[in-house]
């Protein structure tokens, strides 16, 4: 079974004219402000999905700062996940600083929505008030049992958009202060399974901590998955694609020049997420 946890879905209206939805929306402007970043609709979505055989697929919209465009998003994708369900999963993305994150997640939550993500916050990265956000939507997630899906990048590097400014111990703070909440930390989380070999310091924290390996070939060399891998075993990695950013052959092309056994990438393809998400 493959299962993707990290794929962007736009609605039709999003696809047809990005414009409207732009304003007020700085977290939507840093990625998709150029017509070149492209926007995929469910079709195209569900006719690569079969192209790859990706069985099942965690899909997310954008960190939307206005609560109407946020209804307006989600609404249309609950409705469109139920037209094929046990295939597209819903996932509520949304400016957490926003006053109303709280109410709107547990409203999403509780209309059939399976977990919240991709969270993100480019622009500050994870200040105390973010992480104050995150905690307590990660209490949400945990009394619902629905997991949570947050935006980490690592702190050094080039720059790229959507590259927030986050300090490594930021990210082992969210950690900490989320725990007993199923959480999924995008792009290799941010560098952090490399840490995990300092003693209890890092690895006694991961048991409900997952990283999903979205937009790895831009930014890591394959032999990080590797290392991580052999540090916290294959079942800590889930395959997320960041589709439409990348699709999914192009990380198994990943997977195998990492040196993945198959019973690995199995496990990082679908087989992990099946048991840590119950799909």
């Amino acid at each position: 079974m493959l299962i993707d946890v990290h794929i962007h879905l736009s609605s039709p209206d999003l696809v047809s004219d990005r414009r409207p939805y732009l304003a007020g929306e700085p977290g939507l402007q840093a990625l998709y402000q150029s017509e070149s970043a492209k926007l995929v609709g469910p079709e195209e979505l569900l006719a690569d999905l079969d192209q790859a055989g990706v069985d099942k697929a965690l899909v997310m919209g954008f960190p939307f700062s206005r609560l109407d465009n946020a209804r307006r998003y989600h609404d249309w994708l609950l409705e469109e996940c139920s037209r094929h369900p046990g295939r597209l999963v819903p996932l509520a993305a949304f400016d957490q600083r926003a006053d109303w994150a709280a109410k709107f997640s547990e409203e999403f939550l509780k209309s059939g929505g399976f977990g919240l993500g991709e969270l993100c916050v480019y622009d500050e990265g994870l200040t105390p008030m973010v992480l104050d956000n995150l905690e307590a939507l990660a209490s949400i997630c945990r009394d619902k049992s629905a997991p949570m899906l947050v935006h980490v990048n690592e702190p050094i590097g080039h720059k790229y958009p959507g590259k927030a400014p986050m300090e490594i111990g930021q990210i082992m703070e969210l950690v900490v202060r989320t725990l007993g909440t199923k959480l999924i930390l995008a792009h290799f989380g941010g560098g952090l399974p490399l840490l995990a070999c300092l003693k209890k310091e890092v690895k006694n924290y991961l048991d409900l901590v997952r990283f999903d390996t979205a937009a790895m070939p831009f930014i890591y060399a394959p032999q990080a998955l590797r290392v991580g891998a052999d540090i916290l075993g294959a079942d800590s990695f889930l395959l997320g694609t960041d589709y439409p950013l990348l699709k999914t052959s192009r990380y198994l092309k990943f997977f195998e020049t990492a040196g993945m056994t198959a019973d690995e990438t199995d496990r990082i393809c679908g087989q992990a997420a099946a048991r840590f998400l119950g799909l």
